[in-house]
């Protein structure tokens, strides 16, 4: 019986440990240190349904320079209302993290509930 509940135990440590989302947590870890705004400009915008974010089917691809003068791109999701302010060519303010340049994102970007909780938490 001991021998059960042992196994039960470790096999839910282990399926605890595998469903933990580590890319969101080095994320937030490195904003830890601090954010910096830029200027970005948009280069597509289009519709991506997403059954995750039901109501953020606008994807926006943007280009912006970091302090190191190295142009770096990235793609995030937004909400439907965002269309008129997310056209191709528009510069846009554009959040990275300050030790990780490669980290960015935009202000009002569709991110899980697990990441927002998280950052709320850690600030």
């Amino acid at each position: 019986m001991r021998f059960v509940i042992g196994l039960a135990a470790v096999s839910c440590l282990v399926w605890a440990f595998a469903s933990i989302p580590y890319d969101i947590l080095r994320e937030e870890r490195a904003r830890l240190y601090g954010e910096d705004v830029t200027v970005g400009v948009v280069l597509k915008a289009y519709a991506d349904p997403s059954p995750d974010f039901p109501e953020a089917g606008l994807v926006v691809d943007y280009k912006y320079v970091d302090p190191d003068g190295l142009a770096r791109t990235a793609s995030a999701r937004l909400p439907d209302s965002a269309w008129t302010r997310y056209r191709p060519g528009r510069t846009i303010k554009v959040v990275y993290v300050r030790n990780r340049p490669d980290i960015s994102r935009l202000p009002d970007e569709a991110e899980p509930a697990f990441q927002v909780w998280l950052r709320r938490l850690m600030n």
